[in-house]
């Protein structure tokens, strides 16, 4: 079933995606390293096609009969970091109710596929040494686990079976006259650590990659980079941006907080592990101090023996 006519597509153009970026940078000054390869990123978006529009978010096959979804924004976002591309499909379908805060929200991004860069993005030629730095790192990173995973992704036998990684998936139902909310959401801890080494590895948390990835104009936030840029698409900036959408955002980054304190919390344990010095000695002396410690912890034995 594809959209119904009531249903309003926003497309969305790359530079939106760029500003995004630089905001970031401007508010959140990350250190030189970091924001140099946040600077560096190449960015492609793609908006889906109306006819191919994934029909089951959009038909209102839901529980929530009241809140048919009138708005989406679907396509797929390239980031090209320095040595890896990642292709991301990201999607959005909502409806603002008749109050600010109601309405219904269905968020979801998913890693499509992903590719080693055997060379730079622009015409710029490289020069010996840089090409071998290069070949060096693309080797390196080919053996990390999380990166080969997404690799993977690219082979014919992936793309067949249509796997995909989710990365954050979030679904928002507000309605005030009933008393009714309802919050689900999740990011995968082990997709955003991978998108970390691969395209901002300069950065210790992968907290940072989805805080980053939260404020691209997919996620349509009220008063963001896309509701203060004009679209021949839209009429108005009310048309492509959602309160509701800033909810998602706020609790899509609590659950990627939480899953970092639980990790932190692991490691602290780890540290504070204390390990005894006899574990550490010999087999010989080992032996030596367990005949040691039963000699003197039998003295009825001796006893016995003296008394022979």
């Amino acid at each position: 079933m594809p959209p119904t006519t009531t249903t309003t597509i926003s497309s969305l153009t790359t530079d939106l995606f760029y500003d995004a970026v630089k905001n970031y940078i401007d508010y959140n000054k990350p250190d030189p390293i970091a924001k140099r390869q946040l600077e560096n990123w190449k960015l492609d978006w793609k908006n889906t096609d109306r006819k191919k529009i994934d029909a089951s978010i959009v038909s209102g096959e839901n529980s929530y009969i009241d809140c048919p979804a009138t708005n989406v924004i679907q396509g797929t976002l390239e980031i090209c970091g320095d040595y890896v591309a990642v292709t991301i499909q990201m999607k959005c379908v909502w409806t603002n109710g008749k109050k600010k805060e109601d309405g219904r929200l269905s968020y979801q991004m998913d890693v499509v596929s992903a590719k080693f860069i055997e060379r730079k993005h622009d015409n710029e030629e490289e020069g010996k040494a840089d090409r071998k730095i290069r070949k060096k790192m693309i080797s390196r990173l080919s053996q990390d686990s999380y990166i080969s995973k997404i690799i993977a992704l690219s082979t014919e036998e992936e793309k067949s079976n249509n796997n995909v990684l989710c990365l954050a998936q979030a679904s928002i139902y507000v309605n005030t006259d009933k008393f009714e909310l309802e919050e689900r959401v999740d990011v995968s801890d082990t997709v955003a650590e991978t998108l970390r080494r691969a395209l901002w590895s300069s950065t210790k948390s992968p907290l940072d990659i989805v805080d980053m990835i939260l404020v691209l104009p997919s996620l349509p936030c009220h008063n963001s980079a896309a509701a203060n840029s004009s679209s021949s698409t839209t009429t108005s900036s009310s048309t492509c941006t959602t309160r509701l959408a800033n909810r998602a955002k706020l609790r899509l980054l609590e659950d990627a907080m939480l899953d970092e304190c639980e990790k932190e919390g692991e490691d602290q344990l780890i540290d504070d592990l204390s390990i005894s010095p006899n574990a550490t000695t010999s087999p010989d002396k080992y032996e030596e101090g367990k005949e040691e410690s039963t000699t003197g912890s039998n003295p009825k034995r001796k006893k016995k023996k003296s008394k022979k």
